[in-house]
C-alpha cells in the first residue's frame, strides 16, 4: 500500500473516534505526518480527507497556507519589499514576529467565517506549512492561536515524528508536542 493510501487509512481510524471538544488545543491537534516527497501527492489526496471527515457527521475546513509568504510580503511598502529582497537576511528580521502576526490574522479570518455552534465539530486542516520553512515554527503559530482554535486542528506535517519529538521538514529540531500522530504505520 502506498505511503498516502496509509495515512488516509490511519486519518479514517482517527476520525472515526468521538472527538472531545473539551480539551485543550494541544489535545485536539493531530499532524498527519508524511515524507517532505511526498507533498504534492497529499496535497493532491487532500480532498480524500475531506470525505473521511464527512463521512463521520463533522465538517470541513481547509486552511492553505501556500502563498502565505507572497501575501505577506505585498503588505510591504514597494521600496521596503525590494530592500528585504535585495539583502534575504533582512527578511527573517521582519518575518519574527511580523510574519507570525499576518498567519494569526489569516487564520483568525478564516475561522471567524465558521459560526460557534458548527466549529466544536468541524475539523480544521491547515496544509501548505511548507511555506513557513526558515521564517516561522508551527509551534509557535500553534502557540499564538490556542485560545482560538475549535474543534480538531489537522496539521499536514511534512517532517518526521519520534516520540512526542516533531522534526520539521526533517531539518528543523523538533519540539514536543501533545499532538496525536497520524502515520502511515499506525
Amino acid at each position: 500500500m502506498a505511503r498516502i493510501d496509509q495515512l488516509l487509512a490511519s486519518y479514517r481510524r482517527h476520525v472515526a473516534l468521538t472527538p472531545r471538544g473539551n480539551l485543550p488545543l494541544s489535545q485536539r491537534v493531530w499532524f498527519v505526518v508524511y515524507p517532505p516527497e511526498d507533498e504534492r501527492r497529499l496535497v493532491n489526496r487532500i480532498p480524500e480527507f475531506e470525505i473521511a471527515t464527512r463521512d463521520e457527521g463533522l465538517d470541513w475546513r481547509r486552511i492553505d497556507l501556500g502563498g502565505a509568504f507572497a501575501d505577506w510580503m505585498d503588505t510591504f511598502d514597494p521600496d521596503e519589499r525590494a530592500d528585504c529582497l535585495a539583502a534575504p537576511d533582512i527578511v527573517e528580521t521582519y518575518a519574527d514576529p511580523g510574519f507570525v502576526e499576518h498567519l494569526v490574522e489569516r487564520l483568525k479570518g478564516e475561522l471567524a467565517g465558521v459560526p460557534a455552534a458548527v466549529a466544536v465539530n468541524t475539523v480544521f486542516a491547515v496544509s501548505g506549512l511548507m511555506e513557513l520553512y526558515d521564517f516561522v515554527h508551527v509551534s509557535a503559530l500553534l502557540d499564538a492561536l490556542d485560545s482560538h482554535l475549535p474543534g480538531i486542528v489537522v496539521l499536514f506535517f511534512p517532517g518526521e515524528r519520534e516520540g512526542n519529538t516533531y522534526r520539521f521538514l526533517g531539518a528543523r529540531t523538533g519540539w514536543n508536542y501533545l499532538a496525536t500522530p497520524i502515520l502511515t504505520d499506525d
